[in-house]
This record gives C-alpha cells, sequence and structure tokens, in this order.
C-alpha cells in the first residue's frame, strides 16, 4: 500500500538577511594585525581537462607521433587524422612499429605513420589533421611547421595547407622546400612556415601530395606565435590569463597528475619530458582519461614560472600511484628522481644536471625554493593513495634538508573529510598543504577559520580549494563570493597561512572532466567565470600588513524570517545507487534514470544526485507524511525529498550516505548544500523501510521503521551578508578594504577612518544581478570587474554596496598641507 499521507509541508530555502540598513565598518589605521605573506597567492597547474595538450601548451596538431589511443592499455590508433582522395586506392595510411629492417625515429617513439600515395598533380591527396576539436586559424598570423618523414621511392612534393573543414576554403599554403630530401636514407627533419589569409575556429591542417611512392611520418608538430615567444611554448591567450592574476608562485605538476594510476610509468617523470620533442616518450594521464605528449614538461612548467613572475613549487611523487606503490622502505629511485629534478632547476651548469638544463636554453638556475613532498598521501586509508606517509616523508626530507638546506618542504595532511587536518608527526615540515572543495557557505562560514590555528605550528599551504558544491553549471557568482570572503579571512590570518591557490585552472570546453574549472576556452575563445576574476582581483589589490576592522551588524536584531517557504512538494532520490519508491501520486521525473511501474518508482540508474518530486503542491509548514523505500543495488541507501521549491532548494534525508554509513539531514539552498545533522547508520540491500516525516516549522523529526532517528532543527545560513576586511600598503601608503555582499539586498556601508585621512578613492567591484548567474564563451563578460570613483569626506568614505558583489576601495592618504 501507498503511504501518501501529506498533513502539511514546509521548505528549507534560506531567506538572506535583509540588507538595507547602512552597515558601519570602523578601521583605525594604527591597530595592525599580522604582516601580508609576500607569497600568498599562487597558483595550482595540473593537466586535467585538457590543460595542457589541446590548451596552454601551444602544439596544434592531435596525436602529433601517432601514438594516442582510445584508452589506456588499448593499441595506438590514428585520432586525429583523416585522408582525403578522389578514389580510396590513391591513398592508404597504416601505423608501423620498429622492426630490425625499418627502425622508427628512435627508441621512444613507438608508431609512426606509413603512407602509400599514388596521386598526380591533377589528382593530388590529402593527409589531414583536425587538430584539438578545431585549429585557429588567424588572418595574418604566421605558423611554424616541423615534422620527420622518411621517404621511400616517392616522387613528387609536398605541401602544407590550413583549410576549412569542409577544404572548400585555403587559409595557407607553402611547400615544403628539399622535400624529400634527396641523399637522405633515413629519417629527415623538414621546417616550414604557413601564413593564414583569412580567419577560422575550426580550420584543419592538410599535407598535399602530388607524387606517387611511400612515405613514413613522425612528430608532426605546428606552433602558432607563443607566450613571451617561446619555442615549444604556451597558447598567449591562456598565458596571458594567468599573468593577470599576478601570482607569486606556480604549483606543477599536480595534482593526482604527480601521481598516475596503473603503474608507475603513468606518473610525471620528469626526465622524460624533457629535451627535443621528437626524444618524448609521452605517457597516459590515465587519473583524466586521455593521453599526454609531455610537450608541456618538466622545464617547460619552469619556464613558464618564470615568464609569469611566479616562484616554481614542485610536487614530487613518493613511490605512491593510484592502484600500486614502491614499498616504503625501496623508495630510493624516488628520492634519486627528486633530487635530480631539484639539481636541474637549481644546479651550477659543472652539475650534471645543470649542465643538462644549459643545453636545454637556460644556463640560469630557475630558482626552486618550494617542494612538496607527495600529493594527498597522508590519508588515514590506505587504499586512497597513501602507505606510511611519514615513513616516505622523512627519507625524502632528510636527503633535501641535507644538500638543500634552504628549500621549503610542504608536507600532506588529510585532504578530504576532514575540516580541520592535521600533522600528526614529530617531524620538522615547513608547510603543510590542506585541499578544501566544499559548497559557498561553508567557504564563507570558514571566514574566521584560521583566527584559532596555533601560530607556534607549521604554515599553512591552502594548496587546492574551490566551490565544487552550488557552483552552478560552470561556475557562478555564488561560489566566486564564498571563496572571495574565505580569502579575505585568510588574509587577516597571514601570520598562519603563507601561501594559497585556486584549483583547478583550466578546462577545454569540449573535454571537460572535472567542473568547476575558472578558465574554460576553445580553439579560439577564452572566458573566466566569476572565480577567475575574485582570484585575479585579490592579489591585485592586497597591503603589506592587516589593519584591523570593527563592523556593526544592523541585523543581528532583526526578526528571523522562518526557514520554510509557504509552499513546496516532497519526493526521492538517489545517489550513485539503484533505489524503489511506493507511491501512487503523480511524479515529475526531474533528474536521473526513473521508471514508475504502477505505484513504484524506480531509479535505475547510478547517477549523483537524482530527484523524482511529487506533483501535489503543500501550502503550509507543519506536516507529516510517509514514505516506503528500499534500496536496490549500490554503494549508498536512499534520498527522501522534502520542502522542495526547485532543483536548487529543498532537503532530504539522507539514508544510507557516505559508502553506507551514515544518516543525515541536508539542506540545499541556491545549489549549495548544508549539513544539519548526522549519525551513524545504514541500511540493508532489498529490504523496504517504513519513513515517518513530521516537519513543524523549522523543527524536523524522522523515523526510520519506527526507531526516531533525528530530532532537529533546520540550520540558518549565517553565511549570508556583509563582510569585511583591510589591509594597508606600507610602500605607497594606501589603505585597501575589502567588503562582500552574499546577500540579495543593495546596502550601504560607511568606512570610518581613524588615524588615516582619506585623500582620493576608488572602488573596484565584481557584481551580479543574482548570485546564479555566470559567464560563458558566448557572454565572456556577464560578470567582470569595473571601476569607479568615490569621494571620501573629512574622517570617511561612503560605499554603495551591491547585492552579490566583491567591492575592492583603495584610499590614498591626503597629502599634508
Amino acid at each position: 500500500m501507498a503511504y501518501k499521507n501529506i498533513l502539511i509541508m514546509a521548505g528549507c530555502a534560506v531567506i538572506a538577511a535583509a540588507a538595507q540598513a547602512q552597515v558601519t565598518i570602523d578601521i583605525d589605521a594604527q591597530q595592525r594585525g599580522p604582516k601580508v605573506s609576500p607569497m600568498l597567492y599562487g597558483i595550482f597547474y595540473e593537466d586535467i581537462n585538457h590543460a595542457a595538450d589541446g590548451g596552454i601548451y601551444a602544439e596544434l596538431i592531435r596525436n602529433r607521433s601517432f601514438e594516442d589511443g582510445p584508452r589506456y592499455g588499448a593499441p595506438a590508433d590514428l585520432q586525429g587524422w583523416s585522408t582525403y582522395a578522389a578514389a580510396p586506392s590513391q591513398l592508404t595510411m597504416r601505423l608501423i612499429q620498429p622492426t630490425k629492417k625499418t627502425p622508427l625515429l628512435n627508441s621512444v617513439q613507438h608508431n609512426a605513420l606509413e603512407l602509400d600515395i599514388k596521386a598526380t598533380a591533377a589528382m593530388p591527396v590529402c593527409l589531414v589533421n583536425e587538430g584539438y576539436w578545431g585549429i585557429n586559424a588567424v588572418q595574418g598570423r604566421t605558423y611554424r611547421l616541423t615534422f620527420w618523414a622518411k621517404t621511400l621511392k616517392y616522387q613528387g612534393t609536398v605541401k602544407a595547407t590550413l583549410c576549412s573543414k569542409d577544404g572548400a576554403q585555403l587559409y595557407a599554403e607553402t611547400t615544403v622546400s628539399a622535400f624529400p630530401a634527396v641523399k637522405a636514407k633515413g629519417w629527415t627533419k623538414y621546417e616550414a612556415t604557413l601564413t593564414a589569409d583569412g580567419n577560422d575556429p575550426q580550420a584543419q591542417f592538410a599535407f598535399v601530395f602530388d607524387g606517387v611512392g611511400q612515405v613514413q611520418l613522425d612528430v608532426v608538430s605546428l606552433f602558432p606565435p607563443t607566450f613571451k615567444n617561446r619555442e615549444n611554448g604556451m597558447r598567449p591567450d591562456l598565458a596571458n590569463m594567468l599573468w593577470q592574476m599576478h601570482p607569486k608562485f606556480m604549483r606543477f605538476p599536480g595534482g593526482c597528475f604527480v601521481e598516475g594510476q596503473e603503474s608507475p610509468d603513468n606518473a610525471f617523470r620528469w626526465e622524460r619530458t624533457i629535451g627535443p620533442i621528437e626524444e618524448r616518450e609521452g605517457h597516459w594521464n590515465v587519473n583524466w582519461g586521455y593521453r599526454t605528449t609531455d610537450g608541456l614538461g618538466y622545464h617547460e612548467y619552469l619556464q613558464l614560472a618564470e615568464d609569469l613572475g611566479a616562484k616554481p613549487l614542485y610536487v614530487v611523487n613518493v613511490g605512491l600511484w593510484h592502484g600500486g606503490m614502491t614499498p616504503y622502505d625501496s623508495i630510493q629511485p624516488w628520492i634519486d628522481e627528486c633530487m635530480n629534478a631539484i639539481e636541474y632547476a637549481n644546479g651550477p651548469v659543472t652539475s650534471k644536471y645543470g649542465a643538462l638544463r644549459a643545453k636545454n636554453g637556460h644556463p640560469e638556475p630557475f630558482g626552486l625554493e618550494y617542494l612538496e613532498v607527495g600529493n594527498e598521501n597522508n590519508q588515514p586509508d590506505p587504499r586512497q593513495q597513501s602507505d606510511h606517509y611519514y615513513e616516505r616523508y622523512e627519507q625524502f626530507y632528510k636527503a633535501i634538508r641535507a644538500k638543500y638546506p634552504e628549500m621549503k618542504i610542504i608536507g600532506n595532511v588529510v585532504a578530504w573529510g576532514d575540516d580541520n587536518p592535521k600533522w600528526t608527526s614529530k617531524l620538522p615540515v615547513d608547510l603543510l598543504d590542506e585541499h578544501y572543495y566544499r559548497s559557498p557557505d561553508w567557504f564563507a562560514a570558514a571566514f574566521h577559520k584560521y583566527d584559532s590555528y596555533d601560530r607556534r605550528g607549521p604554515k599553512v599551504y591552502v594548496g587546492e580549494y574551490a566551490v565544487t558544491n552550488g557552483f552552478g553549471l560552470l561556475g557562478n557568482m555564488n561560489a566566486a563570493l564564498g571563496e572571495a570572503v574565505y580569502m579575505m579571512g585568510i588574509e587577516n590570518n597571514s601570520d598562519v597561512v603563507a601561501l594559497a591557490s585556486y584549483a583547478p585552472i583550466f578546462v577545454n570546453e569540449n573535454d571537460a572532466r572535472w567542473r568547476p574549472d575558472m578558465i574554460r576556452f576553445s580553439s579560439s575563445r577564452v572566458m573566466g567565470t566569476p572565480s577567475y576574476y575574485v582570484q585575479q582581483l585579490m592579489p591585485q589589490h592586497i597591503g603589506t600588513q592587516v589593519v584591523k576592522v570593527s563592523q556593526t551588524d544592523p541585523y543581528k536584531d532583526k526578526a528571523r524570517k522562518s526557514l520554510t517557504p509557504k509552499q513546496s512538494r516532497v519526493g526521492y532520490g538517489t545517489w550513485n545507487t539503484r533505489a524503489s519508491f511506493d507511491t501512487d501520486k503523480e511524479v515529475d521525473f526531474v533528474y536521473g534514470d526513473w521508471r514508475k511501474e504502477g505505484n513504484t518508482v524506480r531509479q535505475t540508474g547510478r547517477k549523483e544526485a537524482t530527484l523524482c518530486i511529487g506533483k501535489d503542491i503543500i501550502s503550509s509548514d507543519h506536516y507529516i507524511y510517509k514514505y516506503r523505500a528500499r534500496k536496490d543495488e549500490g554503494a549508498e541507501g536512499f534520498l527522501l525529498i522534502f520542502n522542495y521549491v526547485d532543483d536548487k532548494n529543498y532537503c532530504w534525508l539522507n539514508f544510507g550516505g557516505w559508502g553506507n554509513t551514515r544518516h543525515a539531514i541536508e539542506q540545499i539552498s541556491n545549489g549549495g548544500k548544508l549539513q544539519t545533522v548526522e549519525k551513524r547508520g545504514r541500511v540493508e540491500q532489498g529490504r523496504w523501510y517504513d519513513v515517518t516525516l513530521q516537519v513543524a516549522g523549522d523543527s524536523v523529526k524522522a523515523w526510520l521503521d519506527n526507531e526516531l532517528v533525528f530530532d532537529t532543527v533546520l540550520k540558518r545560513d549565517v553565511t549570508k551578508g556583509i563582510f569585511s576586511s583591510a589591509t594597508i600598503d606600507d610602500a605607497t601608503g594606501e589603505l585597501i578594504v575589502k567588503v562582500v555582499n552574499t546577500g540579495d539586498e543593495a546596502t550601504t556601508a560607511s568606512l570610518n577612518l581613524k588615524n588615516f585621512a582619506p585623500g582620493c578613492a576608488r572602488v573596484v567591484r565584481l557584481a551580479a544581478n543574482d548570485g546564479m548567474e555566470e559567464n560563458t564563451l558566448s557572454a565572456p563578460t556577464t560578470i567582470h570587474p569595473v571601476e569607479q570613483l568615490l569621494s571620501p569626506e573629512k574622517d570617511s568614505v561612503l560605499l554603495d554596496v551591491p547585492p552579490y558583489s566583491l567591492n575592492i576601495v583603495r584610499i590614498k592618504r591626503a597629502k599634508a598641507e
């Protein structure tokens, strides 16, 4: 029998505090806090979402060495390449592997392309490369082509071209000189340049052959102009987005990319990533689902950091990868690899690896000062890429400190599932790497997180943080503002937090493996999310020392409205699990693979956060509702939805969450998740459960088979409102005040100044019409910074504070008369 009693219903959408009254922010320029860390803001780079190949690494040819395949462990294929000929017999292509009779270019190249050509000048044939979802042809731009070829009795010429996807438009064409090389018996390197006379973001590259014979090709490379004109360099528009952030350090190469997966050969092995591109084997980036050329290698990382004016921060592998490990008492080869990497970066040209660096074009040391030992390898569960971390760390620490005593060494702490991770060893460490992927509300609530940290302990490096719950589709304003408030708290505690970097940076829109990312791009376009602009503005506007502020709260005595809406609905959900629910009511399938058979609604897929909502609307905030639910298959239990307003605002009873280990009530507000209460518990597979929910205003009770599991009150979101902080730049004498409004109503703020006579003032503002608003590639500046002059009074500055806004006020001291 379906349980369908609906007595009264309440919602849990958060109502932002009204923000119409003026906020008073008192600032005494002589009341100083800690010095601001000069290295506070940097960037975290990882090859994820085609951030390197097809991203910031400017190479335009996809599968240039013919080594790519559809998946790890599968044979290489010809992805990215195709042929065009009037008749199929005119041109055939196949991959060849090395033999004693037909060696390839070198030992690291495992495949080459062999072409059998039967063409004429009147009927030429084409070998086409599509690039990474198109090649951006730009009128007037010159492209540099290099490739290796071996010709077998080929008589004819070859042209290099840029053309439209359908071949109808030709944008650039050049005949490759001295092809084929008459005296060459083996592999020969060829070079040419092409200059485009048209624009097409979806152009393709093509070799055009007009002769007869056999040609073998390998390492076909096409580069546009690069950032700072570096050979084998970076895509300028993407690198410029980083440069505009003025990062003080650059962490590389990851992330999970450091560790790899399935095999140590899939980890980042730095010595395999330097030197001429034809001598780089590349490897499978198994963690993120594609092969990498390693064209963006260790040397290029160091060079990019230098070009950005950032200190390099290198993360080393401690002998762990996803799915395997080297025993902790046998990791000397990994330590040697680390020590050699440091010597390459910092050693004199008289050293082995310093000489190699000089040979690769950089005789001066790169100045590596920060090194992290492992990536997220200090988890309590050894199945989570963790094994005897402290024993591994100690061996690395001793070796590094003995030879490089000035190196700042960073250790891992618990990276997920813990809001207050600790270093539980007596081993010395300079910084601890904390990672937080949370909701906007969590970050805003963490404004005071570091106030209570022990000032005598190691410094903190917040190595990875971002809103990953409630960010919208690509990254919304709510996410950016939550992160901004968190960063203000970091600035206030610069005596504890020495470094911080958002993660991750890049996503090619054609292969998004992770969201959100702060810079989104295609072959020709790029845009920053609101989070990008926060990451850009905060470092640009920071002083040298914290100035203490005192802010009045004009809302604390206002009557609090109920959290519950007057109209809402109930329903069902799952998380990575199949489940069934008993109901005779009509329902809407909001998200997931739902099916209704008679009085049973089933989730047949394994998606996360699926939703099936009843059509009946309840118009009160007191009710009792009875559910009947069964877990059918999967890792979790089932979700029972209540207080549903829309797919961004509702609550759920989570029975058997977190791998079927806990029960919880969670509130979803504007897409962000807030946990009300949790306790240990699990549900049995295949068993029907009767659940009774009682809502009385903000009070919630829930019974599971007559056992009272929850008796609680919904949590009020205290993160909507005004946050403020201040620093002073002792070099320029400017006072810098940051004011964030996370709420939905405008206000004004009176910045009352003491021991500081204001001269001119201006505000740099990032604002949105709604917290859910986002930028897109087609509308990249919907949310972007604007600047406005302000008119200070004798000892104050009046500031308009729009809803959903970050406001950075720079106040110059008045000149003495």
